[in-house]
């Protein structure tokens, strides 16, 4: 499984690292990323793909 990083986010979306972190953390309009243990592994196709049609994590739920 391929994951997105804040990086590839930051290019994608053409937003910085912060504005990112506030769409998972504070907004809820994106899904938190994906980890395994304490390392962050980033976002997956589909979670991007989720966030780009509007869906948030407060719909998934």
């Amino acid at each position: 499984m391929i994951y997105f990083t804040y990086s590839d986010l930051e290019k994608r979306y053409n937003k910085n690292y912060r504005t990112i972190w506030r769409w998972w953390a504070k907004d809820k309009t994106l899904e938190p990323p994906k980890r395994a243990g304490k390392v962050l592994l980033g976002w997956t196709e589909d979670q991007l793909i989720k966030f780009e049609n509007g869906q948030t994590q407060m719909e998934a739920k």
